[in-house]
């Protein structure tokens, strides 16, 4: 019996310490994990090879080219455009390359010069290279080298620049002078080839220095003396009907801004819009409503820019206006927060799309 009770109290002591020992051994078991460090991974270093670094001289035959990008495309285009701009200083100033940036930045400021690059050597083609190295680096870069030869390339962007320029002088004789504005527009959408053929006539003229690039430069340069001759020979006639006579100060001060002569006409009865030089039209619907003491006009606001009977471009615009019924002619102060959109959309969008084509450039 004796027995028997020890072994109940025993029993019985157990089952009390129980919740202690399972206590004592959870916070064992947290302390343990706890103090065990987790370490991040580390990115591996991965140093940029030397034909990068220190990338091979170019020479009187070969040209060499080093560039870095986040693909393998965007690789090899840098090391082209790196390959172009070391051809002469001139050359040199119209491209950023790698060249030219610390090594600190150079991913920023290769990001924020690309589209620079783009509008620099967009249609000068390389098409003979030698891709002589490339690395991936990272996930998302990757350093290329390459070359080509200068006779080679020579021959290739002289070929395109020939077909290019004869193109342009093909189109320029199809003008018809009378037609002033058309002639004038159609010199304003050639500016960029004009500008591109000129870069390419400098590689050319630094490929080969015996290279004869005069007569070529005289166009060149006589295309946009040309375009600026026409700006100053335009009179541009603004004609509008009675609703738009609101528009008609906004159009003309955005074009006086831009330089262009304008002069100011109403719009005949039953006007077809051809047999005229040089003119913008102008003409309205309006739509008057009220509704909860308010007065409301909504604008159609039309207009169509022709050369002769050619429409060069035109667009269509709705505004809407209000002012309170009560106040003293609120037609006329409805109509004029109407006008004030009208300038806001000229102001924050400019005049060519305002009116449909390209004026300034």
């Amino acid at each position: 019996m004796n027995r028997l009770n020890l072994n109940l109290n025993n029993k019985m002591n157990i089952s009390k310490q129980l919740p202690f020992w399972l206590g004592l051994l959870t916070m064992v078991l947290l302390a343990g994990c706890g103090s065990s460090e987790v370490k991040p991974l580390a990115p591996t270093s991965i140093a940029y090879p030397t034909w990068y670094t220190q990338p091979q001289s170019a020479n009187v035959s070969q040209l060499v080219g080093a560039g870095e990008g986040e693909t393998r495309d965007e690789a090899i285009q840098a090391a082209l455009v790196d390959l172009l701009s070391q051809l002469s200083i001139e050359v040199a100033a119209s491209f950023d390359t790698r060249l030219s940036v610390h090594k600190q930045d150079f991913e920023s400021v290769e990001r924020v010069s690309e589209k620079r690059i783009q509008a620099s050597v967009a249609n000068t083609e390389i098409r003979n290279y030698q891709l002589k190295h490339i690395k991936r680096l990272a996930y998302d870069k990757t350093v290329a080298l390459v070359t080509a030869s200068r006779a080679q390339l020579f021959s290739d962007i002289k070929t395109q620049f020939d077909q290019d320029l004869a193109l342009l002088k093909s189109q320029q004789k199809q003008q018809v002078i009378e037609r002033l504005l058309a002639t004038y527009v159609f010199y304003g959408q050639h500016q960029a080839q004009v500008d591109d053929l000129a870069q390419r006539l400098k590689v050319l003229q630094a490929l080969d220095a015996h290279f004869d690039g005069v007569s070529a430069s005289r166009y060149l340069q006589g295309f946009i003396e040309k375009a600026m001759q026409l700006k100053h020979q335009l009179v541009i006639e603004v004609q509008a009907d009675a609703g738009s006579e609101k528009f008609v100060p906004l159009v003309e001060n955005a074009l006086s801004q831009a330089g262009f002569k304008v002069q100011k006409s109403p719009l005949p009865t039953g006007y077809n819009g051809a047999g005229q030089n040089s003119i913008l039209y102008l003409n309205t619907d309006v739509a008057v409503s009220e509704a909860y003491g308010f007065k409301i006009i909504r604008v159609n606001l039309r207009n169509r820019v022709m050369s002769d009977d050619q429409q060069l471009g035109g667009e269509t615009w709705t505004f809407k206006g209000q002012a309170l019924v009560k106040e003293e002619n609120a037609m006329d102060l409805a109509m004029q927060r109407v006008a004030q959109k009208a300038k806001s959309q000229i102001e924050e969008h400019g005049i060519n799309h305002f009116l449909g084509v390209n004026l300034v450039w």
